[in-house]
């Protein structure tokens, strides 16, 4: 489950940083697969070698991210965000990657991530949470002046 804190529509000013805050419940299906951390010399060898299976799969572990929906310009965000789309790369920051390692959720479930706009006009913000088997979506609107 995913509830944004906070109004749904906002204001904001061009170059000035906002706070998204949301919290995250998970129902624990399907049971995470996280990976352990790997040395740095582990990391190595898996950025070179080739993939071990031939199809796609996907990391099961939870996250949120945030993306620009809609609007007139580019949006930072950070912690920079996964993504929530199949990017199998090696090095790519999504569950589809191999390299992927989800982040840190806290104990209460409370995500805050900042969102800087680069040009004034109405945004749309996606935030979605994943664990893998399902997905909850929100959705914020902005309104950046200059």
């Amino acid at each position: 489950m995913l509830t944004l804190q906070g109004d749904d529509v906002r204001t904001a000013r061009v170059g000035e940083a906002i706070t998204l805050r949301a919290q995250l419940e998970d129902d624990g299906l399907p049971r995470s697969r996280l990976r352990s951390a790997r040395s740095e010399r582990d990391l190595y060898r898996a950025m070179f070698r080739a993939p071990q299976k031939p199809t796609v799969s996907k990391l099961n572990a939870l996250f949120l991210s945030w993306n620009v929906y809609r609007g007139e310009g580019g949006v930072t965000f950070d912690p920079p965000q996964t993504k929530v789309w199949e990017d199998t790369r090696v090095a790519a920051n999504s569950p589809w990657g191999s390299l992927w390692l989800p982040p840190v959720i806290p104990d209460d479930g409370l995500i805050e991530v900042t969102a800087t706009f680069d040009e004034p006009g109405t945004y749309t913000l996606w935030g979605r949470a994943d664990d893998g088997g399902l997905y909850a979506d929100t959705y914020l609107t902005v309104t950046v002046t200059p």
